[in-house]
């Protein structure tokens, strides 16, 4: 296996729940588009060789001419794939552009969390290498309950509940596998360790950190704006 990993980096939302005409993504935090701070990140480490954004196609020239901007240039490793309705689509389509899709290793990440860092990054590598699918998750705080159509149908046991991150980070073959199983079984999940444990391979978890959140709606844009002055 390879000492490397490709990263397949989500941007192919929008922002309907983030109450903006654009993809949030593209929105300013602290001067900085917000997934340049996680594009950084991997365009830095030596260890990624390929970064697949997955952007819708009527975005790319304006992402393009942004990331000009930040960078000079378009970096070497750098690919955009267009991304599909569903994050299951977006990123079944990254995982038909990798370069190592049977010897490799990929993250999966969400272009509107901003807050990882390399210490994440260090972990998940060393796991995958040995577990082959791993994830971070932190503790959730609130007691979870299953509502249908206004009334409760289940309280969930919160000790065992877990909120899942991204990165995450999986042996290639195994995500492609997982991938292709789902879409013969026209199974739509939640996100890729679900499709992963569908065909009975454990998913290990690492603790990750409350401040990696996911920046969806404008509450969360505020959050990140205060987190900045601290992290």
């Amino acid at each position: 296996m390879r000492e490397t990993y490709e990263v397949i980096l989500l941007g192919a939302g929008s922002g309907v729940r983030f109450g903006s005409p654009e993809n949030k993504i593209v929105v300013e935090l602290n001067q900085r588009p917000i997934y340049d701070y996680s594009l950084s990140l991997f365009l830095k480490d030596h260890r990624c060789e390929h970064v697949l954004f997955v952007i819708q196609a009527e975005e790319q020239a304006a992402i393009e001419k942004q990331i000009e901007q930040l960078y000079g240039q378009l970096p070497e490793k750098l690919s955009f794939v267009q991304g599909g309705s569903q994050r299951q689509y977006s990123v079944e389509k990254g995982l038909t552009a990798l370069q190592f899709p049977e010897e490799g290793y990929v993250f999966v990440h969400d272009a509107a969390r901003p807050f990882i860092d390399i210490e994440m990054i260090d972990q998940l590598f060393e796991a995958v290498k040995v577990d082959e699918a791993v994830l971070l998750a932190v503790p959730a705080k609130d007691t979870i309950k299953v509502i249908r159509h206004g009334e409760i149908h289940q309280t969930l046991h919160r000790p065992v509940i877990w909120q899942v991150q991204t990165p995450q980070a999986y042996k290639s073959e195994l995500l492609i596998r997982a991938y292709k199983q789902a879409a013969q079984d026209e199974y739509l999940g939640n996100e890729e360790g679900e499709l992963v444990e569908r065909i009975n391979h454990p998913v290990k978890a690492l603790e990750g950190k409350d401040h990696n959140l996911k920046i969806t709606t404008a509450t969360d844009f505020l959050i990140a704006e205060a987190l900045l002055k601290h992290l």
